[in-house]
């Protein structure tokens, strides 16, 4: 996934920022640079990323990052990875384009996203067999180049 630009970030920004007013929930200075250091993320990412991030900059100390990642997943800005790997991972879901794959490298626990799906294919052949609501999961996993 390539970065946002800054005017997709500024448009993420003001979306998720009326998604937290209709909400009631507060926004405090710490959650701003938290949400914004999230919209940054051109990967999935976990809450101790997001504290090492943070805490370099200052800008929000952990408990908040751990209380608020709920918040923001709850108002659909962000929505849990789950790679079979014990972390819990996010990804900025706010503005998606759509659906994509991860690649997983086993070693360093890299995660990539993939911006091709193989599957749809098979899922159209499965609607014409008449199931509904379909969906699937797929990732892969292997060695990043740098764990070769």
């Amino acid at each position: 996934m390539k970065a946002r630009s800054k005017k997709q970030l500024e448009g993420l920004m003001a979306s998720a920022l009326k998604l937290i007013e209709v909400s009631k929930h507060r926004m405090t200075k710490s959650r701003k640079s938290l949400l914004a250091t999230i919209l940054e993320q051109k990967e999935p990412f976990s809450a101790p990323h997001l504290v090492k991030v943070l805490s370099r900059k200052q800008a929000c100390d952990p408990v908040t990052i751990y209380r608020t990642l709920p918040v923001f997943e709850e108002l659909g800005i962000i929505e849990k990875c789950d790679f079979s790997d014990d972390m819990a991972r996010y990804e900025v879901t706010l503005g998606d384009s759509g659906h994509h794959h991860h690649v997983v490298c086993q070693s360093c626990k890299k995660v990539e996203s993939l911006d091709f799906c193989s599957v749809e294919g098979q899922e159209k052949i499965l609607k014409k067999l008449g199931y509904s609501g379909l969906t699937h999961r797929l990732e892969f996993l292997g060695l990043c180049p740098n764990c070769s």
